[in-house]
């Protein structure tokens, strides 16, 4: 089973959330989340860190594991692969994004917009699971 992470990036601006969404544009084109796959010698949260920054320039110090996860499988060659992923959310008060060669744009974009462009459906869960349950609670706080 391989390791895998998603994770949602937001700003906050009084009570209004933006959510960093980027453009995949090589094997696959779409939008999507932070996402990855964790070294042999890191835990999820490590890895987490580490996509974030390396996808796009973030330093992250506020990251939450989400209750939710799911798994997949893919092809790797040949073999058929098994994958856990892993969800976090990730705060910061950054706005510039520097991309990786992974991506070739990005946007801050509000719920409605993240959950139009998503591509992925368990994305759209993790986004909408963060605007149930969190969101609220950073509001109250």
């Amino acid at each position: 089973m391989v390791k895998k992470i998603c994770c949602l990036i937001y700003r906050k601006t009084g009570y209004n959330f933006k959510f960093l969404i980027l453009h995949k544009n090589n094997w696959w084109n779409g939008w999507e989340l932070v996402r990855g796959e964790a070294r042999m010698e890191e835990n999820v949260k490590d890895a987490a860190l580490r996509e974030v920054n390396e996808e796009t320039g973030l330093n992250i110090a506020d990251v939450r594991i989400m209750p939710f996860n799911y798994s997949y499988d893919y092809l790797k060659g040949l073999n058929k692969v098994s994958a856990e992923v892993s969800c976090f959310a990730a705060k910061t008060d950054d706005e510039n994004v520097t991309l990786s060669n992974e991506h070739n744009y990005y946007k801050w974009v509000d719920y409605d917009e993240a959950i139009k462009l998503l591509d992925y459906e368990e994305q759209k869960k993790l986004l909408e699971l963060f605007n149930r349950e969190i969101i609220p609670q950073s509001i109250i706080s």
